[in-house]
């Protein structure tokens, strides 16, 4: 199990001193020590995330691909409660390579390709392109899932629809 907080401070709910610096440094979020307690908890210390992002309509939880049916749960048990706890509906998300990345952030619409593009000028850019039938079933406007992306892979990302 990995926490953003140790499993001493994710059990009593109270930060050691290296927590807390952490969460001072922006390292982790108050949303990273909510989310750990709670996890901890429910799991009884076998649940583990890496970092979790809230944007206007979800809570994302970023996780290795083992930890995802953990955290969802028996039925769902887990996310009900967390989103029942945090107010918001949860999405639970792998950290595995861009790609597993990208599709998990635009479920459930379909991508027709995903696109590397090398610029003039040396940087590159991730174009993503999706069905242009899908673009009502995106739960994050267009600006959000790029931006989300970007902070995950340090790449630029453009969505296009065709």
């Amino acid at each position: 199990m990995t926490l953003p907080i140790c499993a001493i401070c994710a059990k009593t709910g109270v930060l050691c001193n290296v927590c807390e610096e952490r969460l001072k440094e922006g390292k982790i979020s108050e949303l990273d020590v909510e989310l750990s307690k709670i996890l901890y908890n429910l799991g009884k210390s076998e649940i583990g995330f890496d970092r979790a992002i809230d944007t206007k309509k979800f809570i994302i939880i970023l996780t290795k691909k083992d930890n995802i049916g953990k955290i969802i749960g028996k039925s769902g048990d887990n996310i009900r409660k967390l989103s029942k706890d945090l107010g918001k509906q949860v999405r639970v998300i792998s950290t595995g390579d861009l790609e597993e990345t990208i599709y998990d952030f635009v479920a459930p619409a379909r991508i027709l390709s995903i696109n590397t593009v090398y610029k003039p000028d040396g940087t590159t850019l991730q174009r993503v392109r999706i069905n242009k039938k899908d673009k009502k079933k995106l739960r994050m406007s267009l600006k959000e899932i790029e931006k989300l992306i970007a902070s995950l892979t340090n790449d630029k990302v453009e969505i296009s629809f065709e």
